[in-house]
């Protein structure tokens, strides 16, 4: 017959293979959680990998704002020269053209200046304040997945003791199993107020997250806006612009043709002139003065005359000889 010593030392004995049997189990959970952690660590990228690819991006970014950059130069000295050209042109505007030019100017200006307040000011205020928030984002969520970690971690080892505990014969045994359940209910309710809290945290930095990207947004059609309006100015001068170097061009064309006439004219009253001076040179010398061209025929006609003239002289004045002699005699 079996004592109540034995009975005792045989239920603190079965107390005993049951809490190392516990150990044992707690132990293998233990083990299999590190080797999950372990796992998920492996999955993760290295610090170098990370670095170099951080890197990469940073080169690209870098890349695209070059890029920009250049773009936004080329476009800068267009706009330059074409600023330096309507300064230039406006000299030569009617006043009605001027106050046109000059309202349009200044509304260009103005869309000018809030585009530049967004590039300058509000823009990059956005980006700084959503880098802080994911910043701080990032935080957050580090340590909400701590705790959901940790809260996992109880839970499943609550759950371990509860079925220890009902599978328990010895009543201290069980009784202390679930005495543990219970402080670690505790723990579980401590854990979850925590992760509340992070998951509230990461939801409020979300929302505001939302908030930034919907103001970066509106920034985005307010600048396209104003650009639209920049660029229909710009139309509305060059329209100007084109009357007014027309209407020059004109009247450069105007003074081409006069000067041209002009220069004609001038030419011809020299021409006149010089003759003139010419006609009065050649009347007080002994040479006379060609009125007209002499047609080659009369010119041969009036020497034919001359020689027979002569030749009539020389018949007379051989008749008129002998005469002379007789009356002498």
């Amino acid at each position: 017959m079996v004592t109540e010593t034995e009975e005792l030392q045989a239920k603190e004995f079965l107390k005993r293979a049951e809490i190392r049997t516990m150990r044992k189990d707690l132990l293998k959970l233990r083990e299999s959680d590190a080797l999950k952690e372990r796992d998920k660590i492996a999955t993760i990228k290295t610090l170098e990998e990370q670095l170099e690819e951080r890197k990469t991006e940073l080169a690209k970014e870098a890349r695209a704002r070059e890029e920009k950059i250049q773009r936004e130069e080329v476009l800068t000295n267009n706009e330059s020269q074409e600023r330096i050209a309507e300064k230039d042109l406006k000299n030569y505007a009617t006043e009605q053209e001027r106050q046109q030019i000059f309202l349009l100017e200044s509304q260009r200006l103005g869309f000018e200046k809030q585009a530049d307040q967004i590039d300058k000011e509000k823009d990059p205020a956005l980006k700084l304040e959503k880098n802080n928030l994911l910043l701080k984002k990032r935080d957050a969520q580090a340590k909400l997945n701590l705790l959901l970690e940790q809260e996992k971690k109880l839970e499943e080892e609550q759950k371990f003791i509860a079925e220890k505990a009902k599978t328990s014969t010895i009543a201290s045994e069980k009784k202390g199993l679930e005495a543990r359940r219970w402080d670690m209910d505790k723990e579980i309710q401590e854990i979850e107020k925590k992760r509340w809290e992070a998951e509230k945290q990461v939801e409020n930095i979300n929302a505001s997250i939302i908030q930034v990207d919907k103001s970066s947004d509106r920034l985005v059609v307010e600048k396209n806006l104003l650009r639209d309006k920049i660029l229909g100015a710009d139309k509305s001068l060059r329209e100007i612009y084109s009357v007014v170097m027309a209407r020059e061009e004109e009247k450069r064309r105007g003074k081409t043709k006069e000067q041209i006439a002009r220069k004609e004219e001038l030419s011809k009253a020299r021409s006149e002139e010089n003759e003139k001076v010419q006609r009065q040179q050649w009347a007080h010398s002994t040479i006379p003065v060609p009125t007209k061209k002499i047609p080659i025929k009369s010119f041969e006609a009036e020497e034919e005359q001359r020689k027979k003239f002569l030749q009539d002289v020389e018949k007379g004045s051989q008749i008129g000889t002998p005469q002379k002699k007789s009356n002498i005699q």
